[in-house]
Formats: structure tokens, sequence, C-alpha cells
């Protein structure tokens, strides 16, 4: 909190006086639209840039990712890594194509789909809480003796994969904490934990997050090396299909 400097005038106060009680300060709770948009910039930084992306689960040592974002919020995942190299995601608006070395048609995944596997970790990377879901309750609460706000999101559209979520928000730093993700169904899909927040560049962004799915399987998705800007418009173009 901002220390407040106190500037007195020179008035006589006589000691019998009792001094006036002080009024608690109400402090108002944020908006959700409020919370969501700081939550997207420590992913979602600047209108374009690009971050490595390490994901590494029980089984794998880690792929390395190169993510492309542009400000209508379409991304690009590259592999970087051996395995990975030759291999591109591409999300457009609510679609997300596969682009496969050897193969010259993309390969369209549909949201089951997206909440499956690799899949799921650049589609959880990529989501835009203010753009993808409508707040429909915003409540206080507390996450591991944390105070929280407690959001509860609908999606906006029915092609995103997780079309509930609730979202757990510090209080006091107002950062991400954790995100429950919903199929249809009603079912839990994965649970997001968030890291905490780190500088690059000047501005807070988001270090890592783990996804953990009902079952109990875990993905660490880690981010580094961020750019501001300098995204080719050319790399979104979507192969001829024909």
């Amino acid at each position: 909190m901002r220390p407040v400097l106190l500037l007195f005038a020179a008035v006589p106060i006589l000691a019998q006086e009792e001094p006036a009680p002080t009024a608690p300060v109400e402090v108002m709770a944020p908006s959700g639209e409020e919370l969501l948009a700081r939550v997207d910039r420590l992913r979602h930084p600047w209108p374009s840039f690009t971050v490595e992306l390490t994901v590494k689960d029980a089984n794998t040592a880690g792929q390395r990712w190169k993510v492309s974002a542009r400000d209508n919020g379409d991304a690009r995942l590259d592999g970087l890594s051996d395995k990975e190299k030759g291999r591109s995601v591409l999300m457009l608006g609510d679609q997300m194509w596969l682009l496969l070395p050897g193969t010259r048609r993309p390969l369209k995944v549909t949201p089951q789909q997206r909440m499956m596997g690799s899949a799921a970790g650049g589609d959880v990377a990529r989501t835009r809480f203010r753009q993808d879901y409508a707040v429909q309750k915003v409540a206080e609460d507390s996450l591991a003796g944390q105070a929280c706000w407690r959001l509860d999101l609908s999606a906006r559209s029915a092609a995103t994969s997780a079309r509930t979520v609730r979202l757990w928000v510090a209080r006091d730093r107002q950062i991400p904490l954790r995100a429950d993700f919903h199929l249809a169904s009603g079912k839990l899909a994965r649970t997001a934990l968030f890291g905490p927040p780190v500088q690059a560049l000047g501005q807070p962004v988001l270090s890592r997050m783990e996804l953990v799915e009902p079952g109990g399987h875990k993905v660490e998705l880690a981010f580094g090396g961020w750019v501001k800007g300098g995204v080719d418009p050319g790399r979104f173009d979507l192969p001829a299909t024909r």
C-alpha cells in the first residue's frame, strides 16, 4: 500500500476531546473483467510476441517449442527439440491444426482432442480468458490458506474445448493460482496450477504452469526467452487442404 502523507494545519486541539472515530475503509472488489485482463497479461504481455515453451512429464525429458502469437489471438507452435523438429501446431480462432513433416495436408484437431495429450498444453497456454470466456460469478474464497477471488467462467463459443472454467486469483497480487477446466458434460478435464510471475523486458510474465489430469498425470510447461513483436503474419497461413 502506498504510504499516505498526512498534512496538518495549525488547528488548536482540546485535550478534553476524544478523537473522532475513523470509519473503516471499504475495499472495492475488482470486476471479473478486470481480473481476467490481469491474468491474460501475464501470458499475453504484448499484442504479438514469441516465447520458448518447454513441456515435461514423467515420460519425456522435455519437448521444446517456439510459440508465436499475434494480436487477434492466433498462435503457432514450431518444434525445436529433435523429436519435434518439423512439426507445427496452428491455432486459428477456434480451430487447431497439426502440420506434420512429410504430409502436405494439415490435420484438423477436434475440441475433444484438444484436451488430450500434447495438444492440451498448447491449447491451455494459448487460452485468453477474457476473450474466450464470460464471467458468470465472482466470489470470495481461499486456496491453500490464501485469500482469493473465485471466478466461474463459461465459454463464449461452443467450439471452445473447455466449456466452463473455475479460476482462482490471489486477492493481494491479483495473479492466477489455479484453474479447473471442465468439458461440456461437466467432467473435470484438467487443472492448471500457475507458477509465480517473473520479469521479461520490464513486464511481468508467467514463469511456468503445471497441468494435472484427474488420473494424476502431470505435465509441466515452462516459459522463457520472451521476445516482443517480430511475428511474421505469413506463418499463420493454413496450407492448402486440397
